[in-house]
């Protein structure tokens, strides 16, 4: 999928928007809308601009490699939607040394979009951990985004070997464990 699919579709979907719904604010007609999405139509950077914008989203240029949280987002949900969980693991996994690799300003940035729901409050709790985790490193503030992700019910092993494991528990960050993830600090790195 093109960076120009994958930017309509996670900013509607952050947005909570229909494609109606989109196509509605934009004033591009509903097909279009899904021509544009499903990468069936290549996107003229005017086009994408417009319903990203008309998603409540501007498009930035940001200094850095790596990824963000909302890029993220958008590949946790296509990996789940096909059924690759190990490559959503690995995506989080990437987050998190990705944003450990810029500091400030830098870092604060590549968090501030909200990611669309990956369908799996798991991984929505572990991808808004893992910001929540990198961000409290530098004693930086956390995006709004941040006050409305999930926190689980019911405890989450990311290593399900690990479950009521209390080593693995003491082992994972504050803000992980807030939200009800529970993976050891040393895996937040990738190999």
């Amino acid at each position: 999928m093109s960076t120009s699919a994958q930017l309509i579709r996670g900013t509607r979907l952050a947005a909570r928007l229909s494609q109606v719904e989109l196509s509605s604010r934009s004033g591009i007609r509903q097909p279009n809308v899904a021509r544009a999405e499903s990468d069936q139509r290549s996107s003229s950077f005017d086009t994408c601009q417009r319903l990203v914008r008309a998603a409540g989203f501007r498009l930035a240029v940001l200094p850095g490699g790596g990824t963000d949280a909302f890029a993220t987002g958008v590949a946790v949900l296509a990996a789940l939607e096909d059924g690759r969980e190990e490559r959503a693991y690995r995506l989080v996994i990437q987050l998190a040394d990705d944003l450990a690799q810029v500091h400030g300003a830098e870092r604060v940035a590549a968090t501030v979009a909200r990611p669309p729901s990956s369908g799996d409050v798991r991984y929505d709790a572990f991808l808004a951990g893992v910001v929540e985790v990198r961000l409290e490193a530098e004693h930086l503030p956390q995006p709004v985004w941040l006050e409305h992700a999930p926190v689980l019910q019911e405890p989450w092993y990311v290593d399900s070997w690990a479950e009521g494991d209390g080593r693995v528990t003491a082992a994972t960050p504050p803000a992980l464990r807030r939200r009800g993830v529970h993976i050891d600090a040393a895996e937040l790195v990738s190999v």
